[in-house]
């Protein structure tokens, strides 16, 4: 029996098929539910409704979300369903009133590493630090650590600045990041690579004199790591919760399996 792949479930789901698409809601939806209410909480008394229609999102206009995927792992296929749940959320919540700006937070985080900077960031899209602990792999102590000097920072910058102000500014801050974009940012497979470990010294040097001075790649590699992380904990949603999603996005009836079939079909 042929292995099941995301290349094979992308396929599946760009023709239409419903295995394809039994196989995304029931790996995808506790990830979109995680990145909803984290990121755009006012969605989360309906938030079965919203997930739903992400995936009804990626089957608009004969799965045209599908058809112009590019990725070569599913770590990249993951960052590609990050950004049109985002794209969702972004239109369906209004965006706070900041209390900082990105010129604000280049003050706070002078003379921070390269990772402290990255720990910092994620404390500003709601983490705590045993949670960034798990997304970074390193010591919560480090996090907390991080955070004391911000919060001593932020107070000299901005005086009359909450206690909350850098989550409350944290989607402001987010999408200004993004409008940071250049074309020496760097690659989703660089990324890729710094987390397995496949880098050279050299490599990794001039990565990481990047990522000093680029939000935009500061935004996209802790969001690479966290969307590692919510995959990986997110469990995989049972059949009778796929089932309703799948009502809504009007697919065809299952075709029969064989016995072999039967056989090695995963639960």
């Amino acid at each position: 029996m042929a292995i099941r792949t995301v290349f094979t479930m992308a396929e599946d789901c760009a023709r239409g098929e419903r295995q394809g698409w039994e196989e995304f809601v029931r790996d995808y939806a506790g990830v979109t539910r995680r990145l909803l209410r984290h990121y755009f909480s006012t969605l989360t008394p309906e938030i079965d409704e919203h997930v739903a229609a992400v995936f009804q999102r990626a089957q608009a206009n004969h799965a045209a979300w599908f058809s112009g995927l590019h990725f070569s792992n599913e770590r990249e296929f993951m960052m590609a369903f990050r950004e049109l749940v985002f794209a969702y959320g972004r239109e369906m919540e209004r965006v706070p009133v900041p209390q900082i700006s990105l010129d604000q937070l280049r003050q706070i985080m002078q003379d921070l590493t390269v990772i402290e900077r990255e720990l910092l960031w994620l404390f500003i899209k709601g983490y705590d630090a045993q949670q960034i602990a798990a997304i970074m792999m390193n010591a919560s102590a480090t996090s907390e650590a991080v955070k004391k000097i911000a919060d001593q920072r932020l107070a000299q910058v901005i005086p009359g600045a909450t206690p909350d102000a850098f989550t409350i500014s944290a989607r402001v801050l987010m999408e200004a990041a993004e409008k940071t974009k250049s074309e020496q940012c760097l690659s989703l497979k660089t990324f890729n690579n710094i987390v397995n470990g496949q880098i050279s010294w050299r490599e990794r040097e001039l990565a990481e004199e990047h990522l000093h001075s680029c939000f935009y790649c500061i935004d996209r590699f802790t969001g690479f790591q966290e969307m590692t992380r919510l995959r990986k904990d997110a469990p995989a949603l049972p059949p009778e919760q796929v089932a309703p999603v799948l009502a809504r996005l009007k697919l065809p009836k299952a075709r029969p399996r064989g016995v072999f079939a039967k056989l090695f079909t995963r639960d």
